[in-house]
């Protein structure tokens, strides 16, 4: 049973009780969708051996459920069992093809040698010897000039603000949502060219996008990467520079939450999502499961990001931030926001107003991609 089929004869069942999900109550078993459940609590709670216990049995009785292999292969991470990991993300891609984070997971894995049982070697013939010395340099040559990291193959770049939102706007008149859509189709059609990376817009021209929807199109696309390209502003015109921001429950500073409410101002302008009363959403209930894991990774991408910008741009490197974003909290994967530069300081202004500063912003995001 595949877990769309599964949340659907949940949701229909009377198993679901004030949002949370019971036990039953006439001396049935626990289903393979209760085990998995109690193996995500369980992985959560860093006890990973219970955790494979309830996960074996989940797929034991559903083999069919991705998503109960997808946390069987985080248990089995949690005791560095990695062969066991791999294997088990492996079976959670073939169920689901779109399983994203299982994909990932099994390239970072693998990137590493997996200890298997020791067997006899056979010396190596003279060939053999040679051959591994050329693929030792190679890999050596290959860490020293770009290192070897996470791949991003798919990522959507959306344009903050647009339409009637202008966004900040500096005393020249400059706006913020004319710089970034400049910059983010720059971006789309230099990635578009070198053709190691599939890039998608959430807009192309002057118009407003809600921000719920911003990131409903990285989730449609399956995007490795979501960023969300800004400039930042405050009422003192001397602060300076760019910053990188992922999503956090919690601001890291006092002026990080101040540059999230002003990014999440135009929520009013959203239209809500209105629930039937006593709905239960249990996508939403494993959404949560993943997201932490996600805005980790988020933080990890934008050290990565700010230390391209502190390298190839004129700018001062401000650091990496977090806050509770509104356009990144509900994104599938990691999602980052760039401010890059601020459009109330003149020589900023000045900057951001020039073609040939705009493509050094578009080639330090570039490089931080690859």
């Amino acid at each position: 049973m595949n877990r769309r089929l599964f949340i659907k004869l949940l949701s229909q069942s009377a198993f679901v009780s004030y949002g949370l999900l019971t036990c039953p109550v006439l001396g049935w078993s626990k289903s393979a969708f209760d085990l998995a459940l109690e193996g995500q609590n369980l992985i959560q709670k860093k006890d990973f051996p219970k955790a494979i216990k309830a996960l074996q049995e989940a797929v034991r009785i559903d083999p069919k459920s991705d998503w109960a292999f997808g946390l069987l292969g985080r248990a089995y991470l949690g005791l560095d069992q990695k062969a066991k990991a791999v294997a088990a993300f492996r079976q959670a891609v073939r169920l689901n093809p779109s399983d994203t984070y299982s994909r990932m997971m099994i390239e970072i894995t693998t990137q590493k040698p997996i200890a298997r049982p020791a067997k006899k070697k056979k010396p190596l013939t003279p060939l053999e010897k040679e051959a591994m010395h050329e693929e030792r340099e190679i890999l050596k040559k290959l860490r020293a000039e770009t290192g070897l990291g996470y791949k991003v193959k798919r990522v959507v770049i959306d344009a903050g603000h647009g339409g009637f939102d202008p966004g900040a706007v500096g005393q020249s008149g400059l706006k913020e949502k004319e710089v970034t859509l400049d910059l983010a189709i720059k971006l789309h059609e230099r990635l578009t060219r070198e053709g190691k990376i599939k890039s998608f817009l959430t807009r192309t021209g002057d118009y407003y996008i809600p921000l719920s929807a911003r990131t409903v199109t990285a989730n449609q696309f399956q995007a490795d990467l979501f960023i969300s390209i800004h400039i930042n502003a405050n009422k003192n015109r001397q602060p300076s520079g760019s910053e990188t921001y992922f999503c956090s429950e919690k601001a890291s500073s006092a002026e990080a939450a101040k540059v999230a409410a002003l990014e999440n101002s135009v929520l009013k302008y959203d239209e809500p999502y209105k629930k039937k009363q006593g709905y239960i959403d249990i996508e939403e209930i494993l959404f949560k499961f993943e997201q932490n894991l996600n805005w980790s990774e988020s933080g990890e991408f934008a050290k990565a990001f700010q230390a391209r910008f502190k390298k190839r741009l004129p700018l001062k490197s401000r650091g990496v931030h977090s806050a509770n974003f509104y356009v990144l909290r509900r994104a599938k994967m990691p999602a980052i926001l760039l401010e890059t530069g601020f459009i109330s300081n003149s020589d900023d202004e000045a900057m951001l107003k020039q073609p040939a500063f705009r493509e050094k912003i578009v080639d330090a995001v570039a490089r931080g991609l690859v």
